[in-house]
């Protein structure tokens, strides 16, 4: 008998049970592989365990072609890369195979499935001497804090540190909350010898004016970083813009996702829906 649900099914006969576990075994095997994606002359694999990681990786150029467009135009070889929000690490591969093995990719995810599946993605790809994986979350300060998990899938996102919501997003109901390590970028960079980052991309689903807030220092500094992208929610949009303002940082372009185009030719008002900025110094 199954139990599905609160309800009971009856198994079905042995010759059809062996088809089905014969068929989803099938299944399995054909998502769990390698998965490359050719661009022009450069490739990127990842490594896809559901098919949410699959789709993740298949729409690496169509999901933010803004994100692609400005990590291949802006990122130099040699340069530092800072990419937070990593997930399962396409944009951290991108900007890797940018910087090239003279330049350095620091990719920070807290969420744990996510940053499994980033040291594989990193491995396939060879670029253990490229790219720093962080497994603890930045912040506008130092401490431990509840990391809430909104799924606790691979290639998920929504989830959270501190409270289970992000400045501008509801309240949810965790599935499970982790006690998680964060850090401002301030405190990395002054006190545990990370080099300043060339370029900056921020996605974190509502908390990214915290993260601003714990990089004051950095971006008044010499070595402030030359551009920094950062997904803006609407709550958050007036605070975000005047911090960059206050620290020198101009919007140079801003870009949808593939999604929120959608809606936008349904008749939704841009001006209603999130975006990445990209920030440059005046």
């Amino acid at each position: 008998m199954i139990q599905s649900d609160g309800k009971t099914w009856p198994w079905p006969p042995n010759r059809q049970r062996r088809k089905l576990f014969k068929f989803l075994f099938r299944i399995r095997k054909r998502l769990i592989k390698d998965v490359e994606i050719i661009n022009g002359s450069s490739s990127y694999r990842f490594q896809c365990n559901s098919v949410p990681e699959f789709n993740r990786c298949m729409k690496m150029f169509i999901k933010e072609p803004g994100t692609c467009d400005w990590i291949k135009t802006e990122v130099r070889s040699g340069e530092i890369f800072y990419d937070i929000g990593a997930n399962i690490g396409v944009y951290t591969v991108l900007a890797a195979k940018c910087t090239g093995k003279n330049g350095r990719v620091f990719a920070f995810e807290p969420h744990c499935p996510n940053f499994s599946r980033l040291l594989d993605n990193i491995r396939v790809n060879n670029l253990e001497h490229i790219v720093t994986p962080c497994n603890f979350a930045l912040h506008d300060q130092q401490g431990f804090f509840p990391f809430n998990y909104f799924s606790g899938e691979a290639a998920s996102s929504h989830s959270q540190i501190g409270l289970a919501s992000g400045d501008s997003r509801p309240e949810f109901q965790p599935e499970i909350s982790e006690l998680k390590y964060a850090t401002s970028m301030d405190s990395l960079i002054a006190d545990r010898d990370f080099p300043p980052p060339h370029h900056i991309k921020i996605d974190v689903d509502g908390n990214e004016l915290l993260i601003l807030r714990g990089m004051s220092m950095l971006m008044k500094s010499p070595q402030r970083p030359k551009s920094i992208q950062v997904e803006i929610d609407i709550p958050n949009r007036d605070d975000i813009l005047s911090f960059m303002t206050l620290h020198n940082y101009v919007l140079s372009a801003k870009h949808h996702t593939r999604a929120g185009l959608k809606r936008i030719s349904e008749g939704r008002d841009p001006k209603d829906m999130l975006y990445n900025a990209i920030f440059h110094l005046e």
